[in-house]
């Protein structure tokens, strides 16, 4: 399924059929609706193939999301219209053999309905890729993918918690555990909850797996070796024979390695999206030619990410950045639902590459310095902003110092690190995933639980200076090994060996763009600056902020015009996605 809303008590079918198809500002769904002593359950199809739902006299199996399964062969995520995935994860649960941690790999929810016994069980994934949410009190349980749709359906859509909205505009995420909601939390990453659905609604989470420090490899080239394995072994079980897939390509290395992982097993179309047909697309198209792959490139329109802001913000749910939704304006003219796999390449920065770590060096100005890791950690530090009133503030900076504090009895040295990455909903551009998932059938290798679970364990010094992806992917990029980075940057070479690359590279870039001789947007995404500088933003501020005005007291904000111009742009951006929800 891509969604699902459960409730302990009775849910009017046309209530969470309206809540579920509201996700969609077009093309929406069909709803399929449950209901028994154990309560109520609607759900829309699952885009993934092999996963449709499973009921028995007993039982009702869901699978959210389309992970790849290790203890089987998964020749079903090429068949439409099959239960097969499903039914092979339902048998392995009921003989008492299945490992959450390793026998499912990739992003899911699976949710287990025991009728006879009326319990419910929700079981995430390692990292949380796709969150589930929770409205719970002892007389009443609704559990749901998508954050706005639990709203709706518990009367709870008004109830915003303004500690939670200046999160969101200041940090680009809610705090974990909490929603924007005042009423609703996230439920707990790479678990099982259990609710006995009796008269008092009882939970017993049991955590299935945690990202501790603890490293099973002797050295970086035997955490490389498995890196290699476990990609290849989660994109060989992706793709089919036969079928044709798609992926994302870009200037960049992931989508590259990508490239070389994708060229051993299947002929495939690569799309790119962009403002024009600047620097990063024609390494792009470099980078297709090199590997084989049919090259396509679409142009957004200027006016863009303006209007999908609607569309998007509903589709991915509150308290997560809307601007990620990149294929929203795509998907439907690329044809991508038509292809069995669409992959691409995130996560691999995040859980690779370390760039959350606390160090020092290569930043985004000078990328060509060396990084070294440092102890310590800004995370807690007191948030102060004219924007929000000081107690507003004081209880964010409680609710993220509890969050540190639970990472940091899992990772001591790099809680800094592990603070924005689990569970995944820190991360502030997973609506990505949140998007696309909704749309066709997306697949991010990065995170397969081989990776997920690498990631955790190796040192963060291994990952400084793409030390570890590059020996890991090395073998992938050998095709492209003299097609420059879109920053200025050989993928193909060690990091050192790019210092000298880098940097004259790096400096005639900026020359050049300082003499007049490039212009315009060089970046695979849309360049925010210009973008909060357009007519089309500035009509859409004087509508929105109209209606921050008359809820001035509600937000606990100072609402002034010196106080909104002192957001930064990311910041002004999630005001106005926050009051698209209030307006709604």
């Amino acid at each position: 399924m891509s969604d699902f809303i459960f409730s302990a008590a009775p849910l009017a079918e046309t209530t969470a059929r309206t809540a579920l198809q509201g996700i969609y500002s077009s093309a929406q769904p069909a709803v399929e609706f449950i209901s028994g002593a154990w309560g109520s359950l609607a759900y829309t199809p699952n885009l993934y193939c092999g996963f449709k739902p499973l009921q028995t006299e007993r039982h009702i199996f869901l699978v959210i999301g389309g992970p790849v399964l290790s203890f089987t062969t998964n020749s079903f995520l090429a068949e439409a219209d099959s239960d097969k995935g499903t039914q092979a994860l339902y048998r392995r649960w009921l003989s008492g053999e299945l490992q959450w941690d390793s026998d499912l790999s990739g992003p899911f929810v699976v949710l287990i309905v025991d009728k006879q016994h009326r319990t419910l069980s929700c079981i995430t994934d390692l990292m949380m890729f796709i969150p589930a949410y929770q409205y719970h009190t002892t007389e009443q349980l609704v559990l749901s993918t998508h954050v706005d749709v639990l709203a709706q359906c518990t009367g709870q859509a008004k109830q915003i918690d303004m500690v939670s909205v200046a999160d969101f505009v200041l940090n680009d995420v809610v705090t974990y555990p909490y929603t924007l909601y005042r009423n609703i939390r996230q439920c707990a990453p790479a678990a099982l909850q259990m609710y006995s659905l009796a008269q008092n609604i009882t939970l017993d989470v049991q955590p299935y797996w945690q990202p501790e420090e603890v490293t099973p490899y002797k050295d970086i080239s035997a955490a490389a070796q498995a890196l290699r394995q476990g990609l290849q072994h989660y994109v060989s079980n992706v793709v089919q024979s036969g079928s044709k897939v798609a992926q994302f390509i870009s200037g960049g290395e992931d989508s590259r390695a990508m490239s070389g992982l994708l060229a051993e097993y299947t002929e495939r179309d690569a799309f790119v999206f962009l403002d024009s047909y600047n620097r990063e697309g024609k390494i792009a198209k470099q980078v297709a030619d090199a590997y084989g792959s049919s090259f396509n490139l679409k142009l957004r329109q200027p006016g863009y990410y303006v209007d999908i802001l609607p569309a998007a913000s509903k589709l991915v749910g509150a308290g997560h950045q809307y601007m990620h939704a990149h294929t929203l304006g795509f998907y439907q003219d690329c044809q991508l639902p038509q292809y069995q796999a669409v992959f691409g390449g995130y996560l691999a920065d995040s859980l690779l590459k370390a760039p959350y770590a606390n160090k020092k060096g290569g930043s985004r100005k000078y990328p060509f310095v060396p990084e070294r890791f440092v102890q310590g950690e800004s995370r807690t530090k007191p948030t102060k902003h004219a924007f929000f009133k000081a107690d507003i503030l004081q209880q964010l900076d409680t609710r993220r110092l509890a969050h540190f504090q639970r990472i940091q009895q899992i990772r001591p040295h790099t809680a800094h690190e592990w603070f924005v990455l689990w569970p995944t909903t820190m991360r502030v551009a997973l609506p990505n995933l949140y998007c696309n998932r909704r749309l066709f059938r997306s697949y991010e290798p990065f995170m397969c639980q081989q990776v997920v679970k690498l990631a955790a364990a190796v040192p963060t010094e291994w990952k400084l200076n793409r030390k570890l992806f590059h020996k890991g992917c090395k073998p992938f990029l050998s095709k492209s090994k003299w097609l420059l980075h879109g920053d200025g940057r050989l993928p193909y070479l060690s990091w050192w060996q790019n210092i000298p690359v880098q940097f004259v590279i790096w400096s005639w870039r900026h020359l050049a763009k300082k003499l007049g001789m490039v212009r315009g947007n060089q970046d695979s995404w849309g360049d925010w600056n210009v973008i909060i500088r357009s007519q089309e933003w500035h009509d859409l501020e004087c509508e929105y902020l109209t209606r921050l005005k008359n809820l001035e007291q509600a937000l606990s904000a100072k609402a002034g015009d010196s106080n909104y111009s002192s957001l930064d742009k990311y910041s002004k951006v999630n005001l106005l996605q926050t009051l698209n929800l209030f307006s709604g």
